[in-house]
């Protein structure tokens, strides 16, 4: 009987553990003002009104195949959705936007995966 409790719950836990390990992990993200090399290039605590174009980069691991999503607010109302495709196991990748136009106010950037799944976020202001 023990032995088919114990099976049981093997069989159980064995998938989380499966999708666990194939779940995206986002290892750095953040806004810069460019990418060069695939790097981000200066990270800002702001940005100033008027600045051409904003850049959100982000390194995975682990998702080789999959999508990520950029998800850009402008004062927590949707006004991008960005799909990226995931090359290799560690993969770097960004988003931009142009926010020459936009008032003082903040950004926000979620990063989700293929099921929605809110990975992280990031905020900045607009001065």
């Amino acid at each position: 009987m023990r032995l088919i409790y114990l099976l049981a719950m093997v069989a159980l836990l064995l998938p989380t553990a499966v999708f666990a390990a194939d779940s995206p992990e986002i290892m750095r993200c953040g806004f810069c003002t460019s990418i060069e090399e695939r790097e981000p290039v200066d990270t800002p605590e702001t940005i100033e009104q008027g600045q051409q174009t904003a850049y959100f980069f982000t390194e995975v691991a682990n998702g080789s195949g999959q999508s990520l999503t950029h998800k850009w607010y402008f004062n927590d109302v949707p006004i991008a959705e960005i799909p990226l495709k995931v090359g290799t196991d560690r993969w770097r990748t960004w988003s931009t936007k142009q926010v020459w136009h936009l008032t003082p106010g903040t950004i926000k950037v979620q990063v989700s995966d293929t099921g929605g799944k809110i990975l992280a976020e990031e905020t900045i202001t607009i001065q």
